[in-house]
């Protein structure tokens, strides 16, 4: 192993520490140093292992189409912001850059029901890596899955950084 992989595998490690603490915690993710968005969103991980997590999310008003159901926005949303977060777990030095992705609708859910939004890499390529999600609801219905191809950069995203030297204290 070079030393290249070994300092990704100990990001890697690093990353799924946090998370797994988290899910154990039941920290939502306003209480991590993370961007606005995440923030925004305020889930719950569930689960966390390398190229894979899944999220619990309360669907807020806010999230709504006109007729009260989950927008499909923000489903496509809720899906590249948690494939997003699976890229962290790779432990790669440079982010990963979504460059396309495919959402399915299949199903709805209501203003104040509970999701859980899981992503999983389904194929790790040199430049660009391939992810599947789902959304579920309570009942673990279907309600929507998405495909996304992503580009690897060099492009270094300071947040995880935080994250990673906050959980050192």
């Amino acid at each position: 192993m070079t030393d290249n992989e070994k300092q990704g595998k100990k990001r890697s490690e690093r990353m799924l520490k946090i998370f797994k603490s988290a899910a154990e915690a039941g920290v939502s993710m306003e209480k991590f140093p993370v961007h606005k968005f995440s923030k925004y969103l305020n889930g719950r991980i569930i689960s966390a292992k390398r190229g894979e997590i899944e999220v619990e999310f309360d669907v807020k008003d806010e999230w709504a189409n006109p007729t009260g159901l989950l927008h499909g926005g923000m489903q496509a949303a809720l899906q590249d912001e948690i494939i997003g977060m699976t890229t962290v777990t790779l432990g790669y030095e440079g982010t990963l850059l979504t460059v396309d992705m495919h959402v399915n609708y299949l199903g709805k859910v209501e203003v104040g029901e509970t999701i859980r939004v899981k992503a999983s890499m389904v194929r790790e390529g040199r430049t660009i890596l391939h992810f599947f999600s789902t959304i579920r609801d309570k009942d673990d219905v279907l309600i929507a899955t998405a495909n996304a191809n992503l580009l690897r950069t060099q492009h270094k995203i300071d947040f995880i950084e935080k994250l990673t030297t906050s959980s050192r204290d």
